[in-house]
């Protein structure tokens, strides 16, 4: 098992280009070259799933932290309190909430979507800290191999098709 392999075998990753690993691809080198709590916590994380991994409490924090200012922003547009929909969370983020607010100025739900990818993934560049040759960095590079394979994985006429069937009204006489 070697981590410092694993890290310098990984393909860059860019926002707004396919990755050049698919997920798949990324879990079974985890598995290969990491312990099975480590190589199980990256799964989770480019799966989407809960993680209880202590060096992850920050990457949670700072999740939370992005999920309330979203709930503070949506209140504000429909002029509710957001209290019901916030979660505890520790500290504060002044760029977080800065962040969040300019991608609730697009009125494209796509952009703004995309904004609020992009603030997950400085808060995954935070995460991984300044040692490049930390199990943390891989913990980063799942979070963004997430982000990534989600947008390169999105089809404009699949989602046009999503969204005709959720809107599709059945008539009944």
């Amino acid at each position: 098992m070697s981590l410092i392999y694993l890290l310098s075998s990984l393909p860059m990753l860019s926002f707004d280009a396919v990755p050049g690993i698919t997920p798949a691809q990324f879990v079974e080198a985890c598995r290969r070259e990491l312990g099975p709590a480590d190589a199980a916590t990256a799964e989770a994380l480019v799966h989407g799933h809960p993680v209880d991994h202590a060096s992850l409490a920050t990457w949670r924090n700072k999740e939370v932290l992005l999920r309330n200012a979203v709930a503070r922003q949506r209140a504000r547009t429909a002029g509710q309190d957001a209290a019901r929909w916030t979660r505890p969370a520790h500290g504060c983020a002044v760029w977080l909430e800065n962040d969040v607010e300019a991608a609730f100025q697009e009125n494209d739900p796509l952009k703004r979507e995309r904004a609020l990818d992009k603030v997950r993934w400085m808060i995954a560049d935070e995460l991984q800290g300044f040692n490049p040759l930390t199990v943390v960095v891989v913990f980063a590079y799942a979070v963004r191999l997430a982000i990534v394979t989600r947008w390169a994985g999105l089809n404009a006429e699949q989602g046009q098709q999503t969204f005709s069937t959720l809107t599709e009204v059945p008539m009944t006489v």
